[in-house]
């Protein structure tokens, strides 16, 4: 599956009947649930929660674990999943979706789960700090503190290991995205502890830069989930920050240090305010000379990697998705034999 060209898919026909229906019962959930106490943040956390637990069907293949990350006055609480509960030779760092504002390790159970099904590898979900209350880069500084703690607890935890896969999908897509070009581009200095290697990036629907008004962005800014008023909002929220930071925010500026990242799979959805974007940002990728396979989902709207459960059609797509990076880094890794 391969994206094609764009066109305007406003058409509610065209959408995953599936994925429609969990539409309209999230709609019914947020009417339903007058919260006049909360403020922005906390009434967005409080939907994703009830949504997630809307649609909970927990994998009894496998096995979930906390683990609890030391840093700086503070930990970083990270869960694992691993197929049967046996350790695997590849560990996946998933970085979950909501804005930046929103989700938690709760509300990926699902689609952690099913990462692990699909790929045999030990996924190791990250709770991040999140904004408001953590302007950026204070989420790519979890990530990091946990890629170090992976590669110093080799030897000691079954999944750690030198080299990892990372992901994420929506702001976590952006925040793999993130990490991978920090990293790439100004090494973690020896005293500060040497993070975990990437070998390859998974990408769901990321966004990439405020601002954007491509086709899409205005094809679907209401009405198929994520909104353009939402995504600007939480753009806002993010926060900024100076030096080499700043340009990791705007992962598409990073043009000097773009030809530098792993294999990448990005992942856009056909019904999604973000797909144009996703896109074009592939597509510069690939002109980078990145090992990259761009797919896009038909018939699917922004998050629907989250709603995996109540859409056949989202599951395959994942799995997709998931098939789509182990070709990928094992044409990556026959070339580089070869060469």
């Amino acid at each position: 599956m391969t994206a094609s060209p764009s066109s305007d898919l406003s058409d509610l026909s065209a959408l995953d009947p599936a994925l429609a229906r969990t539409l309209q019962r999230f709609a019914r959930l947020d009417a339903d649930t007058p919260t006049p106490q909360l403020d922005y943040a906390g009434r967005r956390r409080l939907l994703s929660t009830l949504q997630a637990q809307l649609l909970r069907s927990p994998l009894p293949s496998v096995v979930r674990t906390d683990h609890f990350v030391p840093a700086p006055g503070r930990e970083i609480t990270v869960r694992s999943y691993q197929k049967n509960g046996a350790p695997s030779p590849q560990t996946l760092v998933w970085l979950h979706g909501g804005g930046w504002m929103v989700g938690d390790l709760n509300t990926h159970d699902d689609l952690c789960e099913h990462l692990a099904q699909f790929t045999g590898h030990t996924v190791l979900s990250v709770h991040y700090r999140r904004t408001p209350e953590n302007p950026f880069p204070a989420p790519l500084d979890d990530v990091s503190t946990v890629l170090q703690w992976l590669h110093r607890m080799q030897g000691v935890l079954p999944f750690a290991r030198d080299s990892v896969l990372l992901g994420g999908d929506s702001a976590g897509a952006h925040l793999a995205l993130a990490c991978a070009l920090r990293h790439a581009a100004a090494p973690q200095p020896a005293d500060t502890g040497l993070p975990a290697q990437l070998q390859g990036l998974l990408l769901f629907y990321p966004p990439i830069a405020p601002e954007q008004d491509h086709p899409s962005m205005q094809a679907f800014s209401e009405g198929f989930g994520l909104t353009r008023s939402a995504m600007a909002h939480y753009w806002q929220e993010l926060g900024g920050t100076e030096g080499a930071d700043a340009l990791c925010r705007l992962p598409a500026s990073c043009t000097d240090t773009l030809l530098r990242l792993p294999p990448t799979v990005v992942c856009t959805a056909s019904h999604d305010i973000l797909r144009d974007e996703g896109e074009a940002f592939a597509r510069q990728l690939q002109a980078a000379g990145v090992p990259t396979r761009l797919l896009r989902a038909p018939g699917m709207v922004h998050g629907f990697a989250r709603m995996l459960t109540a859409s056949p059609q989202a599951r395959q797509q994942v799995e997709q998705a998931c098939h789509a990076l182990a070709a990928l880094l094992h044409g990556a890794t026959a070339n580089s034999a070869a060469g």
